[in-house]
C-alpha cells in the first residue's frame, strides 16, 4: 500500500496520471499554443533520438538531449505535465524505496542529476534536519527546481548547475537515472550491432563514472542508486565498478522494479552502497 506521505506530496506538487501528453498540452495551453508545443516537442524528440541512435559529430552522449530537456523545463507548468506523463508511476516506486530505507539518509544530501527537483524536494521535506543540494546540467531544470522548492516552502534545499559543484563531499549521495548518460559513449546503433560485453568489460566501461560518484561521498557515507538496467550483465559491471571505487553494497537493500516510463515499460535497479575506501569487495556489508 502506498505511503500516505507520497500521495500527499505528489498531489501537492501537481503530479497526476496523464495517459496522453498531446491531449494534456492542448487542455492546458489551448488548441493553438498546445499544437505548437506538440510540433516543437516532436522535432526535438526526433533530433534527440537521431543523436542517440546515430551520434552527432563530437557531441558527447551526455549532451545529446539538452535541447529537449531544456524545452520540457521551460516552465514549472510544462515540467510538471511532462513528469506526470513520463514519471507518474516511477516517482511513486522510487519514493516508496526511499521511505523504506529512510534510516540511510543522514547529514548533507546531494541529488546528482536532480532534474526538476521533485525528488530533491521530497527528500528535503522528509529530512528537515538535513541540507539537500540538487545538481543538474540544465539551467532550465535548475530554475524549475528552485521555483518548486519555493512553492513548497522547502528552505533546506538549494539547486545549482553541475559545473558549480565545487568539489564538496556529502554524507549521502542520491543518483537517479544518471548512469547511462554518463557511461554510454557510442551511438546506440553501434551498441546494438556490437558483440555483447562481458562482465569484466562492462566493469571497465563503468569505472570512470563509479569513481566520479565515489568522489562525492564522505568516508562511511552512502550512495543511494536507482538506475535503469534491463541487462543483468551491464548492471553487474556497474556493481563491480562501484566496489572497485570503494562503494560496497549494503546487504538486503537491492530492489528491482518495472514500470511504465512514458509510452514504454522499463526495468530499474535500486541499491544502497557505503563508501569504504579500503573495501575489497569480499565482504558485503550487513545492515
Amino acid at each position: 500500500m502506498l505511503d500516505l506521505r507520497i500521495k500527499e506530496y505528489l498531489s501537492r506538487v501537481g503530479i497526476r496520471k496523464i495517459s496522453e501528453l498531446d491531449t494534456a498540452l492542448i487542455e492546458t495551453y489551448g488548441q493553438e499554443e498546445g499544437e505548437n508545443h506538440i510540433d516543437q516537442l516532436t522535432k526535438l524528440f526526433d533530433l534527440s533520438e537521431e543523436r542517440l541512435m546515430y551520434g552527432s559529430k563530437d557531441m558527447p552522449y551526455l549532451h545529446r538531449q539538452e535541447e529537449l530537456v531544456d524545452y520540457l523545463n521551460q516552465s514549472i507548468q510544462m515540467s510538471i505535465l511532462a513528469a506526470s506523463f513520463y514519471d507518474y508511476v516511477f516517482f511513486r516506486r522510487v519514493m516508496d524505496y526511499l521511505l523504506k530505507y529512510e534510516r540511510y539518509w543522514t547529514g548533507d544530501i546531494l541529488d546528482i542529476g536532480c532534474g526538476n527537483g521533485i525528488l530533491s524536494c521530497f527528500l528535503a521535506m522528509l529530512h528537515p534536519e538535513s541540507s539537500v543540494t540538487g545538481l543538474d546540467l540544465s539551467r532550465n531544470a535548475v530554475s524549475v527546481a528552485e521555483e518548486l522548492a519555493g512553492s513548497l516552502s522547502a528552505e533546506n534545499v538549494h539547486f545549482a548547475c553541475a559545473k558549480e559543484s565545487g568539489g564538496r563531499t556529502y554524507d549521502t549521495l542520491f543518483s537517479c537515472r544518471t548512469v547511462h548518460e554518463n557511461v554510454v559513449w557510442r551511438p546506440l546503433i553501434e551498441e546494438s550491432k556490437a558483440t555483447p560485453l562481458s562482465t569484466e568489460e562492462q566493469t571497465k566501461r563503468h569505472e570512470e563514472y563509479a569513481k566520479t560518484l565515489s568522489a562525492f561521498v564522505k568516508p562511511q557515507g552512502y550512495l543511494i542508486s536507482v538506475e535503469r538496467y534491463e541487462d543483468d550483465i551491464a548492471y553487474a559491471g556497474f556493481l563491480c565498478a562501484l566496489t572497485g571505487a570503494g562503494l560496497c553494497t549494503v546487504k538486503g537493500t537491492r530492489m528491482q522494479f518495472s514500470c511504465k516510463n512514458g509510452d514504454e515499460m522499463a526495468a530499474f535497479q535500486a541499491s544502497i552502497f557505503q563508501f569504504l575506501p579500503l573495501c575489497d569487495g569480499k565482504d558485503i556489508l550487513k545492515k
